[in-house]
């Protein structure tokens, strides 16, 4: 069952137009039907940040079609068929990633014997999680690009 909508108040706008109009009392103000929209547009941003129906939300046809939309560019070749884009490995990464693996299991189970928890290669390139003393740490692991050559 959908939820039902709370529109704002009349009281709720007239609070919001004197809280505007003290915050800026050096604003002139020739349009308070300006004043009402900016009030509104605050309720109905309220309302969306805290999951709440309004009127402005898509069916479940319409969100169907966004999400599709929003499934991204496909890369393509100069005929106009889709290619599928593989990423080639970094193979100095994953030396990278499991060298400070490697060093970290033996420091911390040579010095801290009963200290580390577990240590799991989330990703061969880039990360590294562990649990030591209680506190879950991640090593994340950066390649930079070149600097731009002027």
């Amino acid at each position: 069952m959908a939820k039902a909508i709370n529109y704002p108040t009349q009281e709720w706008i007239d609070k919001w137009i004197d809280k505007y109009m003290d915050e800026n009392p050096d604003e002139r103000i020739d349009n308070f039907d300006a004043l009402k929209e900016m009030a509104e547009c605050e309720w109905w941003d309220n309302e969306a940040d805290h999951d709440r129906p309004t009127p402005y939300d898509l069916t479940p046809e319409q969100e169907k079609v966004s999400q599709e939309a929003r499934k991204g560019a496909r890369a393509v070749n100069a005929y106009g068929k889709q290619v599928k884009r593989e990423r080639k490995p970094n193979q100095d990464k994953r030396d990278i990633i499991s060298a400070l693996y490697d060093g970290l299991l033996s420091y911390l189970t040579d010095e801290h014997r009963n200290t580390l928890s577990h240590a799991d290669v989330t990703n061969v390139e880039r990360q590294i999680d562990f649990e030591w003393q209680g506190t879950a740490y991640s090593v994340t692991l950066t390649a930079h690009r070149p600097p731009k050559t002027k």
